[in-house]
């Protein structure tokens, strides 16, 4: 699933390659696609208006039009857009082919069929993001902000993570590397956190979103960029289904378990379910698995 990353990176390749050009019309080939307005005010809304500019908030895709409203895209599981060409045209899985103005094509392709989308003026995009929590890179989004934010909650810290009205953008490949680089057990309730380990969590969200960012995001099965190609992070993953291999940390095993109902990878030695102080050795950076396996 694309998460903060993945769509930082889709975010910025459209603002080097389709903003300023025009969408000539637009064909809608799955209806399930569009949440809102209706899929015939969808489709006109998308004629005749220019590209001026592309974001991101949380999870969402952002493009703003030159007609004052915004096409916001929710990639869900599998959710790609490819810009055709220089990308080959996909001949399946394709829900909506917006035509530009010069020549090339947009194609917002999702073998799930999960990708979501919705054309909102500014009230609507306002009121669709308001329940959001901070971004990650934000100046509110600070150690003091997580922990009174969570910190007394018994609730396990994963979940809470997870929780896009906490901060926005992450997913569960992410949580699980951070949660790994903290040294904090995805099972321990918010609230038996330390100020240190409140310290760490804040420092390995960020650490490791932003590696993730650098290496154009992660590849583990559907994920391509405007251009088709796949992100690197993947090789620099060092529990996200890692099952059984050797932990970078402490040379144990990495296991997988349900946490909150979604498969979690981590060490237990280097976090400790009753919250010991692991493998104080664990380096913080994100090291390169490239060549491995």
């Amino acid at each position: 699933m694309p998460e903060l990353p993945e769509v930082e990176t889709i975010k910025n390749d459209l603002g080097g390659l389709v903003v300023g050009a025009g969408i000539e019309r637009a064909e809608l080939r799955d209806e399930r696609l569009v949440e809102e307005p209706s899929p015939e005010d969808f489709v006109r809304g998308l004629g005749g208006v220019r590209i001026t500019g592309a974001r991101r908030r949380a999870k969402h895709l952002v493009v703003e039009l030159s007609s004052g409203e915004a096409l916001v895209f929710q990639l869900k599981i599998g959710g790609q857009l490819l810009l055709v060409p220089p990308v080959e045209e996909p001949t399946r899985n394709v829900m909506l082919v917006l035509y530009l103005d010069d020549g090339r094509r947009l194609f917002l392709r999702d073998q799930t069929e999960f990708s979501r989308a919705r054309l909102l003026g500014p009230e609507g995009l306002e009121d669709r993001l308001a329940g959001l929590g901070p971004e990650p890179f934000s100046d509110e989004f600070t150690v003091g902000y997580l922990r009174e934010r969570i910190g007394a909650r018994r609730a396990q810290i994963k979940p809470l993570l997870l929780d896009q009205k906490v901060v926005a953008g992450i997913g569960n490949i992410y949580v699980d590397e951070i949660l790994f680089d903290a040294r904090i057990h995805p099972r321990r309730g918010a609230s038996t956190l330390s100020a240190e380990e409140w310290a760490r969590l804040h420092a390995a969200i960020r650490r490791n979103l932003a590696a993730g960012i650098e290496h154009r995001g992660t590849t583990v099965r559907l994920y391509r960029d405007v251009l088709g190609r796949p992100g690197e992070h993947q090789n620099h993953l060092r529990v996200f289904e890692r099952e059984g291999e050797e932990c970078p940390g402490c040379g144990g095993r990495v296991v997988r378990e349900r946490v909150g109902g979604r498969g979690t990878y981590l060490c237990p030695v280097c976090q400790p379910e009753d919250g010991g102080k692991g493998d104080q050795s664990l380096p913080l950076e994100v090291e390169s698995r490239e060549g491995e396996g």
